[in-house]
């Protein structure tokens, strides 16, 4: 029997890690006067007076939360690191999340565990923290908890972890 020393990989940032239901993943438009510079997969959005899905800025509420960037397969032609990946040029869409499983880089220090809640930046990003990332733990008003989400293991060392969500 063969002995399994390193863990299996997560993925990508933004890749759905389970067969999404029905209904799980729309095609969303994003706003072209957004920031997308520094903003990735698998992070969430919110909406515009004007539909369009556009990265959340700080101090948002967890009611304004509309999904989690989905990352494309097989992949646009975009520069990806880590936080930096604009997934789609002007209006253009991409596909957004509403519930299901995956995986996104975990930011802040707080190391998840499995069930634990799953919280988002919305203010005062420190060092390896940023306005929409993921986090393991509170922060006070700094952030807020993800709807019905929740972390399905540990980071690996290359920071991703997967999650579940649910907001529909």
């Amino acid at each position: 029997m063969v002995a399994y020393k390193f863990r299996m990989d997560t993925g990508y940032a933004g890749t759905l890690s389970r067969e999404p239901a029905p209904g799980d993943i729309t095609p969303e438009n994003l706003d072209p006067t957004a920031d997308w510079a520094s903003y990735g997969f698998g992070m969430p959005y919110k909406y515009t007076s004007a539909g369009l899905a556009t990265p959340l800025v700080g101090s948002e509420t967890a009611s304004e939360i509309m999904g989690l960037l989905v990352r494309s397969y097989p992949g646009r032609a975009v520069s990806y690191t880590g936080d930096s990946a604009y997934p789609q040029i002007g209006a253009n869409g991409t596909d957004g999340a509403r519930r299901g499983y995956m995986t996104v880089t975990l930011h802040g220090s707080a190391t998840p565990v499995k069930g634990g809640a799953v919280y988002v930046r919305v203010a005062n990003a420190g060092t390896g923290e940023v306005i929409g990332g993921i986090e393991a733990a509170a922060d006070g008003d700094d952030t807020i908890v993800l709807p019905a989400g929740r972390f399905e293991g540990t980071a690996g060392s290359d920071g991703l972890v997967e999650i579940s969500f649910n907001l529909q």
